[in-house]
C-alpha cells in the first residue's frame, strides 16, 4: 500500500472504507452507517477514514469493532468517537451516534470544517442550532431529518454534492439556476483502457464484453504507440492487426462498438510517433507525455500545445503527469495548456487512476469556464480497473461538471462527432 507520512491516496482508503462500513452494518443494533470525511468529498490525498454510524447498542459496535480483523489498536474517544489504527497504517474515526441525529452527523462529519462553519450559520438565521450532537430549534427541540437533502431544504439552500463540500463553495440558495454534476449513471461509454497489445493484462475481446456488461455502448481501446517500447507499444503492423480484431468483434456485436484509438506518446519536439496517415485512420487519439520529463517549463508547455494543435489529437492524457504520493508532474504552464486545448477544441482528460486523477479537479475548475471538455478516462490495463472510474468520477464532481461537459455521457453518434471534430 502507498504512504507518505500518514498520507494514503484515494484508491487506497476508499476499497478499506467500503469494507469497514459493510461490516458495521451486519451488526446487531446498526440502522444506517456511511463513509464521511475527505473521502465522501472526493479528496485525492487521504489521511484517515471518517465513518458515521447510527447504532440502538453502541457497546456492541464497539466491541465488534475494536475485535475486527487488521485492527491493531483501538481508543474510545469523546463519548461517541471510536479510533482505530489499521495494520496499514491508516487510521479510522467511527462516530457512533443516536439514529435521530444520524443525518445531521453525517452532515457534520462529512465536512470540510469551513463549509460546514457556513451551515452553521445559515442554520443560526433561520434559529436553528446545528451541530455534531443534531439539528435544534430555538426551543431546544430535536429537529427530525430523513436524508440530507431535508436539512438543505429546511435552509433554504440548493442541495451540495458532498464532493462539492469544500471551504470554498458558496452556499446557493434554492431556487438559483443549479446545474446537476455529472455522475456515474450518466456514462455511455469510455475510452483510454490498454490490452495485451500493449501493456494490458486483459485480452480486447475480454474488455469489450465487460465494459458490456457495465451497460456502456462503447469502448475506446488506446494501447501504447510504437515509441512506449517499454510498453510493448504497438508498431504500425501490430496496429493494422488490431484494427482487423476490431473490426471482427464489432461485426459479431453491432450493439455494441469498439473505437479504435492509440496513446500516442508526444515526443520531445511535440511530434508524435506516427505518421499523419496512421493517425487518421484511428477514431480517436491520446496523445500523452511519457519520456523527458526534465525539460523546462518553457520548453515543456510548447512540446503539449504543438502536440495539441495536431488535427488528429482528440484527448490530452493525464497533462502534467504526476503520479501521487510517488512523483511531481512535470514542470508546466498548466493555464496556457488549458487556453490552448481551449482554443483547438482539444478535450482534456481526468485520468482516474488512483494514482493519477490528473488532470487535478482544481485546475478543471478553470478549464470548464474556458469550454473545455473533459473525458474520464479509466486507463484500465486489465477488466478490475474499470473500477477506476469512480476516483475520476469523483475529481469530475468535485470540479462541479454538468454531463453535458463529459464527452462519456453522450451517446455513440455524438461523442463521434466529438472525437473528429478537429479533423480537417
Amino acid at each position: 500500500m502507498q504512504r507518505n507520512q500518514g498520507q494514503f491516496i484515494l484508491g487506497v482508503a476508499w476499497p478499506v472504507a467500503d469494507l469497514i462500513v459493510e461490516y458495521i452494518t451486519l451488526q446487531p443494533g446498526v440502522e444506517r452507517a456511511a463513509i464521511a470525511g475527505s473521502i465522501r468529498r472526493g479528496l485525492e490525498i487521504i489521511q484517515d477514514i471518517e465513518i458515521v454510524a447510527a447504532s440502538t447498542a453502541p457497546e456492541a459496535l464497539v466491541t465488534a469493532l475494536t475485535s475486527m480483523q487488521g485492527v491493531e489498536q483501538a481508543e474510545w474517544q469523546d463519548g461517541n468517537k471510536l479510533v482505530l489504527i489499521l495494520t496499514n497504517g491508516l487510521v479510522c474515526r467511527i462516530y457512533i451516534v443516536n439514529p435521530e441525529v444520524y443525518i445531521a452527523a453525517l452532515v457534520y462529519y462529512t465536512g470540510s470544517a469551513g463549509y460546514v462553519a457556513k451551515l452553521a450559520g445559515q442554520a443560526a438565521k433561520r434559529n436553528l442550532l446545528f451541530t455534531a450532537e443534531g439539528v435544534r430549534a430555538k426551543d431546544g427541540q430535536q429537529v427530525m431529518l430523513a436524508e440530507e437533502s431535508d436539512f438543505y431544504t429546511m435552509l433554504k439552500l440548493n442541495y451540495d454534492q458532498p464532493e462539492l463540500r469544500e471551504d470554498n463553495t458558496k452556499l446557493t440558495p434554492a431556487g438559483e439556476i443549479f446545474t446537476p454534476v455529472v455522475s456515474l449513471q450518466n456514462v455511455q461509454g469510455v475510452v483510454h483502457v490498454h490490452t495485451t497489445y500493449s501493456d494490458g493484462a486483459s485480452r480486447l475481446a475480454d474488455m469489450a464484453a465487460a465494459a458490456k456488461e457495465r451497460g456502456w455502448h462503447y469502448l475506446g481501446i488506446a494501447d501504447h504507440s510504437k515509441t512506449a517500447s517499454y510498453a510493448g507499444g504497438l508498431s504500425i503492423e501490430t496496429v493494422k492487426a488490431q484494427r482487423r480484431e476490431i473490426e471482427k468483434l464489432n461485426a459479431e456485436n453491432p450493439e455494441f462498438r469498439i473505437l479504435a484509438g492509440i496513446e500516442s506518446d508526444i515526443l520531445p519536439d511535440g511530434s508524435l510517433d506516427y505518421p499523419e496517415e496512421i493517425l487518421a485512420s484511428f477514431d480517436f487519439v491520446v496523445a500523452s507525455v511519457h519520456s523527458a520529463f526534465r525539460q523546462s517549463e518553457a520548453d515543456m508547455t510548447k512540446r503539449i500545445i504543438k502536440a495539441m494543435r495536431n488535427s488528429y489529437v482528440t484527448i490530452l492524457g493525464h497533462p502534467t503527469g504526476r503520479l501521487l504520493l510517488r512523483r511531481k508532474g512535470y514542470a508546466v504552464n498548466i493555464g496556457e495548456v488549458i487556453a490552448a486545448a481551449a482554443q483547438s477544441g482539444t478535450i482534456i482528460e481526468i485520468n482516474s487512476s488512483p494514482y493519477r486523477l490528473d488532470l487535478d479537479w482544481r485546475w478543471c475548475r478553470l478549464a470548464k469556464e474556458q469550454g473545455v471538455l473533459f473525458a474520464i478516462n479509466p486507463d484500465a490495463h486489465s477488466v478490475g480497473e474499470f473500477e477506476h472510474m469512480r476516483y475520476g468520477m469523483a475529481a469530475a464532481r468535485k470540479a462541479g461538471l454538468s454531463p453535458s461537459q463529459v464527452i462519456n455521457t453522450y451517446s455513440l453518434p455524438e461523442v463521434m462527432s466529438l472525437l473528429h471534430r478537429k479533423r480537417p
